[in-house]
């Protein structure tokens, strides 16, 4: 069996792995009030930061910024909560920003399986999350990450309690409904296969639309653009004429949920018309749940199902990523 069809069948078991997990936590209270939130973090990492971001949008009264870089934010202080994320513990942008934010005495906490980020966290008595170890395919682990995070909102009087009731719905809700959604996300791998997906949501979804471009990109080999409504009504809308060879190689994909705004709603009804003159029919993915939260599991496991199937329908191995193995066999030489 394919790994990374092992780990989608398992998405809802590390759901509950990840919540036993963050139910065991015994994290200590800052000690001194937090003004802001900065999570640092790359890849499957870095996405579940953004996810986090997104969810509590509008819902904490301090800001959440997402660092993906060797650097951190000039505001980042004692009164910043700074949560340095990777699986392998060894990102070294992210271990860059965590030694970074030290200097700059912000209240820290990892969120690892190992490597160099718990090594710094033991070294200076930190806090930390261990996630389990043993996986090759970090994207593959974001169930724990995510609700890695969620624990530390929580923990640090950011967020209540909802997220944990939530999260034991959409284990339940997804177990009951899991037929179908790979039926569904099979039946969009093959409109897919041989077009540039193009996704497209409301802005409150980016995060999630982010994610399955990342999953499109790693497991099915596959390019494919991501952007939000309201924006691209101001811009990228008038790009859908040249080039023309191009033009039925693309595919619209709205991804939605019930937290859209109405007036993006209109938008995206409007823009279909527009987007459909020199495109295929635009193919609607719609999130299933009760709460943000849960439609969000829901778009996750869904799209992550499409994924699989494209990269059957490319003819590619999930696992296989020469590119990024490359790319980091060639930067260790540099050190």
């Amino acid at each position: 069996m394919s790994i990374t069809k092992k780990y989608i069948e398992g998405f809802t078991r590390q759901l509950s792995d990840a919540l036993k997990i963050g139910q065991s936590l015994d994290l200590d209270r800052p000690g001194s009030d937090i003004r802001n939130v900065v999570i640092a973090g790359m890849g499957s990492s870095g996405i579940g930061a953004n996810l986090v971001e997104s969810l509590t949008f509008g819902r904490i009264p301090i800001p959440i910024t997402v660092c993906k870089s060797y650097n951190i934010p000039q505001f980042v202080s004692p009164h910043t909560l700074f949560i340095a994320c990777s699986y392998s513990g060894d990102s070294e942008e992210t271990v860059s920003a965590l030694n970074k934010a030290l200097l700059k005495r912000a209240q820290v906490i990892a969120i690892a399986s190992g490597g160099k980020l718990l090594d710094i966290c033991r070294e200076y008595n930190l806090q930390y999350i261990q996630l389990p170890s043993g996986s090759d395919s970090p994207r593959a682990m974001l169930p724990y990450n995510l609700i890695a995070l969620l624990y530390v909102l929580y923990h640090t009087n950011l967020i209540g309690a909802a997220f944990i009731k939530e999260t034991e719905n959409a284990i339940e809700f997804l177990d009951r409904g899991e037929k179908g959604i790979q039926s569904e996300a099979e039946l969009i791998a093959k409109k897919l296969r041989g077009k540039l997906p193009v996704i497209y949501c409301d802005s409150r979804l980016y995060a999630m639309a982010l994610r399955f471009q990342q999953q499109l990109n790693e497991n099915a080999k596959q390019l494919a653009h991501t952007n939000t409504f309201p924006e691209i009504n101001h811009n990228e809308i008038a790009g859908w004429c040249y080039p023309e060879a191009l033009m039925p190689m693309l595919q619209a994909v709205y991804l939605y949920s019930d937290h859209d705004h109405e007036r993006v709603e209109k938008r995206m009804e409007i823009s279909r018309d527009l987007l459909e003159k020199n495109s295929k029919p635009v193919i609607d993915i719609i999130g299933e749940g009760a709460s943000l939260l849960e439609q969000y599991y829901y778009l996750i496991h869904l799209t992550d199902w499409i994924s699989y199937y494209l990269a059957k329908e490319n003819g590619v191995e999930p696992e296989a990523n020469d590119s990024i193995t490359y790319l980091r066999t060639e930067l260790e030489k540099q050190k």
